[in-house]
């Protein structure tokens, strides 16, 4: 039985792998989609062991954030590997519009340098860590490293390269990679040092000395320079030593043990958020007045000032108020929820970036729980907010979170006057749904399924 025989293959030039390419298929027997990495055979008969060893070896690899590998077969020409198809979007698809919030890249990076460390563990070197080999879940709350190479000797990979293969990607290269020298675990930290700096940036760092984030953007813990400036030493011995090494830096990353009091007055924007994000809301509610209303004052000139390198950074102090000061009174509440709903929907992050699922969500989560004047604010401003829109031109992934925002508006117990008005809306949001989706011009942040 061929290959062909058992997998149907769906899309044949899914992607370019680092060693050859990619292909979408379904597993007749399993009822599955698998990736299949097809390889050219060298004819030398030592390189077609070497390729079988390090074959076993990746089948070896079993982590999380790591495709699982089901099978691998060889015939005189050609060597597949076969292994789980993974849905989301290449980290490549997300950045560039805008920064992600903090949180989830510092979350996913620590998943991606776990796989890195597992392999490393295993004698494993990557050899093209990328953004379009790393897979973000379609929730956001997962990334997955692709495309393991095959360990090659340089002989080997001048014979494939003669043959139209690629091997590494020069942009993300470590020096000793360029020079076609030995390689260790280093080499990969080097190209993930690369790809957190694009995603912070959009870009690739400019030759001819680091140019500093946190300078930039206030919403970058300078820390995060450190790592990345840590990464990109050009002698692998300066460098820093381990995928371990890389997740104890980011996860430290944040300061959160300076007293709000003195961060009020002169802190960083990543700061503030880190502070925030370990509160509840009942601690929030706590605080004095005086600081909560510096808070709510700096959050409006941040709207007000709409800093395009500081719109992730906005984004994730609104989510943070959403939550937190649900406790606070109506006058102080309200400017929060306005630009929950402005920023959270309709706020464009660049071209092909629009709303805010972080912000979404944190609007729902508000609605479960609010007090009774915390509730008026939100129905308040839900209602406000639907009534200068046409529901039937709202895009799907709008409407899915809108319905469920009305549903724990009226599910909670402080639901009083509104009421009606409420359930009218979400009537209309329901006979919305059903009419033909309209067609967005522009990629929402709620993910779609797409790469392996």
């Amino acid at each position: 039985m061929t290959i062909d025989d058992r997998y149907e293959v769906i899309d044949d030039q899914h992607a370019e792998g680092g060693f050859g390419k990619i292909s979408k298929r379904r597993d007749k027997d399993l009822e599955r989609h698998v990736a299949v990495k097809e390889l050219r055979m060298l004819s030398d008969s030592d390189a077609r062991e070497r390729f079988r060893r390090e074959a076993k070896a990746l089948a070896r690899m079993n982590h999380p954030n790591i495709p699982a590998i089901y099978d691998v077969q060889f015939n005189d020409e050609q060597m597949f590997i076969l292994f789980a198809f993974v849905e989301g979007r290449t980290l490549r698809q997300l950045i560039g519009d805008t920064m992600p919030p903090l949180d989830r890249v510092r979350r996913w990076f620590t998943q991606v340098s776990a796989a890195l460390d597992h392999a490393h563990s295993k004698g494993i070197i990557h050899r093209d860590v990328k953004p379009e080999n790393i897979i973000i879940s379609e929730d956001n709350e997962n990334a997955t490293l692709v495309d393991f190479g095959i360990a090659l000797t340089a002989d080997d990979a001048r014979s494939l390269t003669k043959s139209g293969y690629i091997i590494g990607t020069p942009a993300y290269m470590s020096p000793e990679q360029s020079a076609d020298e030995d390689l260790d675990g280093r080499s990969d930290i080097y190209s993930l040092g690369i790809v957190l700096y694009e995603t912070l940036s959009g870009h690739l760092p400019h030759p001819g000395g680091y140019q500093p984030l946190s300078d930039a953007n206030e919403a970058i813990p300078p820390a995060f320079d450190e790592l990345i400036k840590d990464c990109l030493a050009q002698d692998k011995n300066a460098r820093l030593s381990s995928a371990q090494e890389f997740i104890r830096r980011l996860r430290s990353a944040f300061r959160t043990d300076v007293p709000l009091s003195a961060l009020l007055m002169d802190a960083r924007l990543h700061e503030i958020a880190a502070a925030l994000r370990q509160m509840s809301a009942e601690e929030f509610a706590s605080k004095p007045r005086g600081q909560k209303l510096l808070l709510i004052n700096r959050l409006k000139d941040l709207v007000r000032i709409d800093k395009p390198e500081l719109g992730a950074g906005t984004a994730d102090v609104i989510a943070l108020m959403t939550r937190l000061a649900q406790f606070e009174g109506e006058a102080e509440y309200q400017p929060v929820i306005n630009a929950g709903f402005q920023w959270g929907y309709w706020k464009m992050y660049g071209p092909n970036w629009q709303g805010n699922e972080d912000i979404r969500s944190a609007l729902i989560d508000a609605a479960k729980t609010a007090t009774e004047s915390a509730h008026k604010v939100l129905a308040e401003e839900f209602i406000s907010f639907l009534e200068s829109e046409d529901l039937g031109s709202l895009p799907r992934w709008s409407t899915h979170d809108l319905r469920q925002l009305v549903m724990a508006l009226l599910a909670n117990a402080n639901c009083g006057k509104a009421a009606d008005r409420l359930a009218e809306l979400y009537d209309k949001i329901n006979e919305a749904t059903h009419l033909p989706a309209a067609q967005p011009t522009f990629t929402p942040l709620r993910l779609q399924p797409s790469a392996a």
